[in-house]
């Protein structure tokens, strides 16, 4: 095995070992930060969170990563409010007028909505709006009217219940609660593993001396999320947080998708977590940690490892998020996600089972030129787009499989790597090279598909970099983040030398068994 094999491996043990340490790596959150230096900033550390977040302004006046446009409104209104709050300068008067500026330019993005919406965004935005109006500030709300509408609808679903902590409601519960009650904090001290939601909790309990102890676990949770997203700053948080299971179940479904589950090389660190997640999965499926509902993504993908990895599971847990012809993340969910129901399938497969309505629904979901966009976890058409080629039998769907490998080797750079938006980045290459390499390794990938497959694997060594990672913010929220360890992770098995897992006993469904 080649030094670089053996480099990579190291650095590839070491990203395993490290998952859902802490309750999970998440990248900082512009749009959180801002709504907790507005309800509850650090006591006496205003300041340096604040100039974090005057530096997260991009050049065209909003905030938020520029490849998902739509998961900027929040972060840039939420971003005025703050400045508003404590900016008396002259250019943070600047800034402010350059954010209005910018979302008077929104407006196209939101003419149609569509599948791929940030999360909660039809409660949080209009309830920004609102505020910003109070605030004197001017925006245009015509370009928002469907989403108000889709708003009213939400709220009327939320209303005249008592949400238990740990659901989805509660995760956005700054955009329509009002009570502060104690109830809703979780075993992590928090409310909705959102910083933003907690921090509003307290700003409404802080005058409510009945609750001084609920408000020391809630002031304790926000104080460890700000040490989780490797800034090192107080009150510059995450978005959702804790993460430990999310983390460890994605962190180790790309090891599965990779056929690297078993690798003599890893199998020391691999095994251990899998005993961690065979202990933290229930009988009702497993979500983004002990203290929030299961959802049908991380279930799903957590049975896929789990059987790899020659554990005895059952499809009954993924069973309860089947919805019609496809599979939801959580239930009662106005929006769909394709790659839940491509995670939902792969697991199906694996367990003997013929999904045959979740392969319909993928197919059906296919743009005409041959990709699948419009995820509402994650912006890159490359995320989708692999997700489902790993899911689909090829013999089944050839033609459609075909289309969608032509289109990604048109969009190759002339480097050899993909990118949606930035240009070429380390982790949309690598969910191209994970594809490609999946059709490859059941002789199905043509001529031109491996040519591209060579140059993306080779621009992936070029760029590589021992414990370091660069990667936009793709994956999505309340707004756009990166999952530190996940993504770190995903580009390792795709840098990773094919070659480097002939020991490995091949994980993936081969085409016999898929066809």
């Amino acid at each position: 095995m080649s030094h670089i094999a053996d480099v990579l491996l190291t650095d590839l043990r070491h990203s395993i070992r490290e998952l859902g340490k802490g309750g999970g790596m998440n990248s900082p959150s512009i749009y959180e930060t801002a709504q907790v230096l507005r309800f509850m900033p650090p006591a006496g550390m205003i300041w340096p969170a604040l100039e974090w977040l005057e530096m997260q302004q991009q050049p065209d006046g909003g905030w938020g990563e520029p490849a998902v446009p739509r998961a900027r409104d929040v972060s840039t209104l939420a971003a005025i409010l703050a400045l508003q709050k404590y900016g008396s300068r002259v250019h943070e008067q600047h800034s402010i007028y350059a954010g209005l500026a910018f979302l008077r330019h929104q407006a196209s993005y939101w003419a149609r909505l569509t599948d791929d919406l940030p999360v909660g965004v039809e409660l949080l935005l209009p309830h920004l709006l609102e505020e910003t109006a109070r605030a004197g500030l001017k925006i245009p709300i015509e370009p928002y009217v469907q989403l108000i509408a889709l708003g009213k609808h939400r709220r009327k679903l939320i209303a005249g219940r008592e949400w238990p902590p740990g659901t989805p409601p509660v995760h956005s519960w700054e955009g329509w609660g009002v009570e502060p009650s104690p109830a809703l904090l979780d075993g992590t001290g928090g409310v909705g593993h959102s910083s933003a939601a907690t921090a509003a909790w307290l700003q409404a309990a802080r005058d409510r001396p009945d609750l001084a102890e609920a408000r020391e676990r809630a002031l304790g949770y926000l104080e460890r999320a700000a040490t989780m997203t490797g800034v090192g700053l107080p009150g510059v948080v995450p978005g959702v947080w804790p993460i430990n299971h999310f983390e460890l179940v994605f962190g180790m479904y790309m090891l599965c998708l990779a056929g690297l589950l078993r690798h003599p090389a890893l199998r020391d660190t691999i095994e251990p977590q899998v005993q961690t997640l065979k202990a933290a999965f229930r009988p009702e499926g497993i979500g983004f940690s002990d203290y929030f509902m299961p959802d049908g993504d991380d279930t799903a993908a957590a049975l896929a490892i789990l059987h790899t990895a020659g554990q005895s599971v059952s499809s009954a847990p993924l069973r309860r998020f089947a919805v019609n012809s496809h599979f939801c993340a959580f239930p009662g969910e106005l929006q769909p996600s394709l790659s839940v129901v491509a995670h939902a399938a792969h697991a199906l497969c694996l367990l003997g089972e013929d999904p045959a309505a979740a392969y319909s629904y993928i197919i059906e979901q296919q743009q005409s030129d041959g990709r699948w966009m419009g995820d509402k976890w994650q912006s890159s058409w490359l995320y989708t787009t692999s997700q489902a080629l790993l899911a689909l039998p090829y013999q089944r769907y050839a033609r459609q499989l075909d289309r969608a490998i032509d289109e990604i080797v048109s969009y190759q750079a002339p480097s050899g790597g993909w990118g949606s938006h930035h240009g070429p980045t380390t982790e949309e290459t690598a969910y191209g090279v994970l594809a490609l390499r999946h059709l490859r390794r059941q002789g199905v990938l043509h001529e031109e598909g491996q040519l591209a497959l060579a140059a993306a694997e080779q621009w992936m060594l070029d760029q590589y970099q021992p414990f370091r990672q660069r990667a936009p913010q793709l994956w999505l929220d309340k707004d756009a983040y990166r999952p530190l360890r996940i993504v770190r992770i995903v580009e390792l098995v795709a840098t990773l030398p094919e070659q480097a897992y002939a020991d490995a006993t091949s994980t993936t469904l081969s085409a016999k068994t898929r066809g």
